[in-house]
């Protein structure tokens, strides 16, 4: 247990590949948060670091999970952030005895909807959407979380980022989009492929592309979209829009709000609530900081600048384990989808 600032540093909750998650207390005011701590370990990961930061600084939310406070030691960066107890979507996922029930659904992806879109009219792309990075409130609010990735790759070394996960096929490659391995994309686009894969994942509790050990072979079904079909026990209308979003051809992907008025979403979302989302706007972005951190403190003493309101939390970086669609390497579906 150690401290900085006016925090005391308890438990790791998670790790990633540069940082890890740890469980923190607000001393003053008794509040838990949690903090990512990176250490200051080369230029570029400060560069990227940097770049997260003014990601999260714009992304105000109910959908996001919220910054509260930067602090900077002399060995690392601590980003304190919401807590979220209430778990991930995919441990939600793999607690059930069966399937989760449409209208659930329904509102957790109304909810991904609705942090997605936010992201998008800030300009920021996510790049790594999946369960894993969905966090959940006691409430059952939905908060994407773990910006790591997101407008930190540039597209000729992003397929170096998927080889670096390539290890499993529970984490991020199941959810890239087919463009993504071949060069120049669109990563606007991408990130609704993956919430396709989401969706997909929601209604079945399996994965889209089936099970292989064979990185290659995954990246090979995935380009060519080869989805397992989905089973009968899934809505016509929920199917529609799974394959309407994993549209092979970007351009064939629907937009946000054509996501938002489709019929799966109508059928259980009241009407109120998709017509206030279409007709939301976020504010303007905010102008690149250059002093997105404040001053150096001494590691484990002093506090730094730029109070954060207490929120809720934790945020827990793991990876999904998840069945395969029974048939694995099924034939390509189709992309049609209702006027």
């Amino acid at each position: 247990m150690g401290r900085v600032g006016e925090y005391e540093i308890f438990e790791t909750v998670g790790t990633g590949a540069f940082s890890k998650v740890k469980r923190v207390r607000h001393i003053p005011t008794d509040a838990c948060f949690v903090a990512k701590i990176i250490p200051k370990s080369n230029q570029r990961v400060e560069n990227d670091i940097r770049v997260e930061i003014s990601i999260l600084r714009r992304l105000k939310h109910r959908n996001i999970v919220q910054l509260v406070e930067i602090l900077e030691s002399p060995n690392n960066y601590y980003i304190i952030l919401e807590p979220v107890f209430g778990g991930d979507v995919c441990s939600l996922v793999l607690s059930q005895d069966s399937s989760l029930e449409e209208e659930v659904v329904s509102g957790l992806f109304f909810q991904l909807l609705a942090g997605v879109r936010a992201c998008h009219q800030n300009g920021v792309a996510h790049r790594d959407l999946k369960p894993e990075n969905l966090l959940l409130t006691e409430g059952n609010v939905l908060k994407i979380s773990d910006f790591g990735l997101s407008r930190l790759h540039k597209q000729s070394n992003f397929h170096a980022q998927i080889d670096e996960y390539a290890h499993t096929l529970t984490g991020t490659l199941a959810y890239v989009a087919p463009e993504v391995f071949c060069g120049t994309y669109d990563a606007f686009k991408a990130d609704i492929w993956s919430m396709g894969c989401i969706l997909y994942v929601l209604l079945t509790s399996c994965f889209p592309f089936g099970y292989t050990t064979d990185v290659r072979e995954l990246e090979e079904r995935i380009k060519m979209g080869r989805i397992c079909k989905l089973p009968d026990s899934v809505s016509e209308e929920a199917k529609e829009l799974t394959l309407w979003l994993m549209s092979l051809h970007p351009e064939d992907r629907p937009s946000l709000d054509q996501v938002a008025l489709h019929s799966f979403l109508k059928k259980y979302v009241p009407m109120k609530h998709i017509l206030a989302l279409i007709g939301s706007k976020q504010p303007p972005p905010l102008a690149a900081n250059p002093a997105e951190f404040s001053s150096e403190v001494a590691e484990e003493e002093k506090q730094v600048n730029e109070r954060g309101r207490p929120l809720f939390g934790k945020e827990a970086s793991r990876e999904c384990s998840l069945k395969p669609c029974s048939g694995g390497s099924s034939k390509p579906m189709g992309q049609s989808r209702k006027d």
